[in-house]
């Protein structure tokens, strides 16, 4: 292989045309984790500090703000799911913690 097509090969330019057409995006997986440590979080069965369940918490439950980048609604928003539909989901697994569970080792 010649230098100019391993240079090529790792053109900023080529680089932009494969992510388009990829079916995974990095932001989308990176969006994807921030919402599952979150949920993880705040319901987990894992021993965690107080204050890192209440700030889990506090992001999911907290004011609507969809326009704030990393928000709850706004990580929401961009995973293409309903941030209230969500809320409301997660909120009836605070009287169900079991049912959780189940769910949650899917996200790991």
């Amino acid at each position: 292989m010649s230098n100019s097509s391993a240079a090529n090969r790792f053109s900023p330019d080529i680089d932009e045309d494969l992510e388009a057409q990829s079916p995974v995006k990095p932001e989308r997986n990176l969006l994807s984790a921030v919402l599952a440590r979150a949920i993880c979080d705040a319901f987990g069965t894992a021993h965690c500090e107080r204050h890192i369940v209440r700030s889990a918490r506090q992001w999911i439950f907290g004011k609507m703000t969809p326009k704030k980048a990393f928000s709850f609604a706004w990580v929401a928003t961009h995973l293409d799911l309903d941030p209230i539909a969500l809320q409301n989901t997660l909120r009836s697994y605070e009287d169900d913690p079991d049912a959780i569970q189940d769910r949650l080792t899917l996200l790991r």
